[in-house]
């Protein structure tokens, strides 16, 4: 069940929503939002940097990120498979994200959430190391 009161926490399913611009607040790169849905903090490594990010934000907040392409698979860890579109070949760019949803997870969902975490073959090109 969903609430705008729930927060981002340890195995909540989270659902962001994701803009990009070549600048701060620009949606140049990314125009019309991408979106991810992912169960926070399942990384074998502990909280990626955009978890650490989203923790304990509400639906409707929002983060801001500077990214340079070397920093993509630090950044997104194992999420980075669940990511959608990325302009990468910018060189640098900055994400705009908003926290859409925060919900609960039942059992299935975290079980095929686990198991997803495991299932690349660490050849992907996704920087999950095989996780």
């Amino acid at each position: 069940m969903q609430t705008e009161a729930q927060v981002v926490e340890p195995l909540k399913e989270i659902n962001v929503r994701y803009t990009a611009g070549s600048a701060p607040d620009q949606t140049d790169l990314i125009q019309s939002a991408e979106t991810v849905r992912f169960v926070f903090g399942l990384g074998v490594d502990g909280l990626t940097p955009f978890e650490f990010d989203l923790e304990g934000k509400a639906v409707g907040d929002r983060v801001q990120y500077r990214i340079t392409r070397s920093q993509v698979p630090e950044m997104f860890g194992h999420l980075l498979c669940d990511m959608g579109y990325l302009p990468v070949q910018n060189g640098e760019f900055y994400l705009n994200v908003e926290v859409a949803a925060v919900s609960e997870v039942d059992q299935r969902q975290l079980v095929q959430a686990l198991a997803a975490t495991t299932s690349c073959g660490g050849d992907c090109g996704c920087g999950c190391g095989g996780h």
